[in-house]
């Protein structure tokens, strides 16, 4: 029953038709990103000894997620050595935990799904490009620094009320930051979250 709920949209399946794929990134990639330490949400840094990316601090507002709505969120991370200009991919790896366990599948590259950082940025510059040390490097390689973004909004989409009962309940996961060239991972965040319906 829970399965179909990813896989059975009632003929809505294709989700780029329900909302824009980007407005989509901008929930689960920036959102997602910060490494949620704040109330029911919380992170940890679960990167190697060789990781080039380490997150200092992160909040959200409200906590838990309320769904649909808005996010108020302040990131903080270090970057030790430079980010490539290429083939530099974020991979989300998501596990739905009530009712029962369930790993949350990739479908039309949301969910699950890996994706391209260096585009993500181009994509969504006015969302990214505060957090540098200087905007007008904005983008890849991410160079050596200290980056920090206070209050940063991101409206989540509203998909329609057969979504709130899908996407209630808890979260847990990791975000994995990766050269796929070399196979080499820079950052690594083990994530939970909480998902409720908005009170709104």
């Amino acid at each position: 029953m829970i399965q179909q709920q990813f896989t059975d949209f009632s003929g809505e399946r294709a989700l780029g038709k329900i909302a824009p794929m980007e407005s989509v990134l901008c929930f689960l990639c920036v959102g997602l990103l910060i490494g949620i330490a704040h109330g029911t949400a919380t992170f940890s840094d679960c990167g190697g000894a060789e990781k080039s990316m380490t997150i200092i601090a992160g909040s959200v507002k409200p906590d838990p997620i309320q769904y649909p709505g808005n996010l108020s969120m302040t990131i903080a991370f270090n970057v030790t050595k430079d980010l490539p200009a290429s083939n530099f991919q974020m991979a989300l790896n998501l596990t739905k935990l009530n009712p029962r366990v369930m790993h949350v599948p990739c479908m039309e590259d949301i969910g699950s799904c890996t994706y391209d950082v260096c585009t993500m940025i181009q994509n969504h510059r006015s969302e990214f490009c505060p957090m540098f040390p200087n905007p007008d490097e904005c983008g890849c390689p991410i160079k050596v620094g200290s980056y920090f973004m206070k209050d940063g909004f991101v409206a989540i989409p509203d998909f329609g009320q057969l979504f709130v009962k899908i996407l209630q309940g808890n979260y847990e996961g990791t975000i994995t930051f990766t050269d796929t060239s070399s196979n080499t991972q820079y950052g690594c965040i083990a994530i939970k979250f909480e998902i409720t319906p908005s009170t709104m």
